[in-house]
C-alpha cells in the first residue's frame, strides 16, 4: 500500500517538472523564450536594451547578441547596454537576434528607431552646382523635415523646413552650400513622436578651388582666400567663434593651439 502511495507522489512530481521544462519553452509575445528578434532597417540611431538579472540573481539575462548573423556581443555584465549600428549605412536591412537565459527577458527600449515608415517616400532627390531639390509623399502636417550635409566627419543640420502635410507629391527646394571637393547630402524626416527617417545619401563633386589661410600664427586675424563659413574651436571641441565671411577675428582668443573647421577641412594654427 505503501509502495503504491510512493509511486503515485513519484509520478506526480515528475508530471509537475515536465509541465515546468515545457513551459519554459513556451511562446511569449510572439518571441521564443530564449530569443528576441528584431527586424527593420538603420535609421540613424542606436537600439538600447534593459538586461535583468536571472531568476537566481547570479547572471544577466543576455547570453549573446547578433546583428546580420554576425555575433557582436557576448558575456554581457550590465543591467542595461547599446547595439552599435553605426557602421551601418541609411536605410540599410537590419535583423537583431538577443539570445537569453530562460526564465527572464531583456526589454529592448527604443525597437521604434529601426522600423520604417511605409507610407513617407522621398523622389527626385538631384543637387547640382546652386540648388538641392526633393519630393516626399505620405508626409504629415506638423511634422518636420531637415537638410543634413557631412561636415568635418559628422551629419549636420543646415536647414529645417515644415512638412506641407500634402497626400501628393510636395515639393522642396534649396540653395546648396557646396564645400570644395565631395558634398554629401540626405534628408532628414522627423515625425510627432520624434521618430526619425532618412533619404538616401545624395553626393556631388563641387569645382570650387580649396580653402586656403594665413597667417598660422595668428594675431588679430585670420585671413581666407575666399569667403566661407567657418568655426574655431579649442583643444576640447568647444565652438568659440563661428561665422562666415573672409576674415576671421581672433584679438580674444588666449595664447594657445586651436582649429579652424572651415571648407570641410580642420586646420591647426597657434595663437601668439
Amino acid at each position: 500500500m505503501k509502495k503504491n502511495n510512493y509511486f503515485k507522489a513519484f509520478t506526480f512530481l515528475v508530471a509537475i517538472l515536465v509541465t515546468i521544462f515545457q513551459n519554459s519553452f513556451s511562446k511569449d509575445d510572439g518571441f521564443s523564450s530564449q530569443n528576441i528578434i528584431l527586424n527593420g532597417a538603420y535609421q540613424g540611431k542606436n537600439i538600447y536594451v534593459q538586461n535583468p538579472f536571472t531568476v537566481n540573481m547570479k547572471d544577466f539575462c543576455t547570453d549573446e547578441v547578433y546583428l546580420n548573423n554576425a555575433k557582436v556581443m557576448s558575456q554581457i555584465k550590465s543591467s542595461a547596454y547599446e547595439i552599435d549600428l553605426s557602421h551601418l549605412s541609411i536605410n540599410e536591412p537590419v535583423t537583431i537576434k538577443i539570445v537569453h537565459k530562460t526564465g527572464c527577458k531583456p526589454k529592448v527600449l527604443n525597437a521604434q528607431v529601426i522600423r520604417l515608415n511605409s507610407n513617407l517616400q522621398f523622389s527626385n532627390f538631384t543637387i547640382d552646382n546652386s540648388i538641392i531639390q526633393w519630393s516626399t509623399k505620405g508626409e504629415k502636417l506638423g511634422d518636420k523635415m531637415f537638410i543634413e550635409q557631412f561636415l568635418y566627419n559628422n551629419w549636420v543640420s543646415i536647414k529645417e523646413f515644415q512638412a506641407k502635410g500634402s497626400s501628393s507629391n510636395s515639393s522642396y527646394t534649396f540653395e546648396s552650400i557646396h564645400h570644395s571637393g565631395l558634398n554629401k547630402y540626405r534628408i532628414k524626416y522627423v515625425d510627432k513622436d520624434g521618430s526619425a527617417f532618412y533619404s538616401k545619401i545624395e553626393e556631388y563633386q563641387s569645382i570650387l578651388p580649396e580653402i586656403t589661410f594665413y597667417p598660422k600664427r595668428v594675431s588679430n586675424k585670420i585671413y581666407l582666400s575666399r569667403g566661407s563659413d567657418y568655426e574655431i574651436v579649442d583643444e576640447k571641441g568647444t565652438v568659440l567663434n563661428k561665422g562666415k565671411g573672409k576674415e576671421i577675428p581672433c584679438e580674444t582668443l588666449k595664447e594657445g593651439v586651436y582649429y579652424l573647421n572651415v571648407d570641410n577641412k580642420t586646420e591647426k594654427f597657434l595663437k601668439k
